[in-house]
C-alpha cells in the first residue's frame, strides 16, 4: 500500500475524529493530515515537497469551497503535476453538484454514510482502489 500521507479537507471536528477512527479500525497507517480550509491545504501543496497519496475534499468549506479548490489546484501546474487523486466526500450531494465535480476532473465522488460502518466502508473503497491504481510518481 502507498504509504503517503493522506489529506483531509473538511471543517468539521467530529468528522475528523471519525474518520481517525474508522483507519484505525480499517489498519490504514498512513498519516493524516487535517485541514479546516481550502486556503490551508493549498498553502501545505504549494510550500512542501511531500506529494500526499490522496485529497479527500467536502464541498462545503467556509470561505472557498472544494469546488474552488479543485479549481485552483487545476490552475496551478507545481500541484497538478504531482498526479494527486482528489476525491470529494460529503454528507448529500445534488445532481448538479456532481456534475460539477466530474466537470473539474475529480477522481471520485462519495456520500459520507450514515452510519459508522457506512464510513468505513466508503473510506475502505476509496483508499483500497488507489492503492491498486497505477500513477506517475
Amino acid at each position: 500500500m502507498n504509504n503517503r500521507p493522506i489529506y483531509i479537507v473538511d471543517d468539521d471536528s467530529d468528522d475528523e475524529e471519525i474518520v481517525k477512527e474508522a483507519f484505525d479500525d480499517l489498519g490504514i497507517t498512513n498519516e493524516l493530515k487535517f485541514f479546516r480550509t481550502a486556503e490551508a491545504v493549498l498553502t501545505e501543496l504549494r510550500k512542501s515537497p511531500e506529494v500526499p497519496f490522496i485529497i479527500i475534499s467536502d464541498i462545503k468549506l467556509p470561505k472557498m469551497d472544494g469546488f474552488a479548490l479543485r479549481e485552483k489546484i487545476l490552475e496551478e501546474p507545481p500541484i497538478t503535476d504531482k498526479s494527486i487523486p482528489f476525491i470529494f466526500w460529503s454528507t448529500n450531494a445534488s445532481e448538479a453538484q456532481i456534475k460539477k465535480a466530474y466537470d473539474l476532473s475529480v477522481h471520485g465522488f462519495f456520500l459520507k454514510g450514515r452510519s459508522f460502518k457506512e464510513i468505513k466502508e466508503k473510506i475502505h473503497e476509496m483508499v483500497s482502489y488507489w492503492s491498486d491504481s497505477l500513477a506517475p510518481q
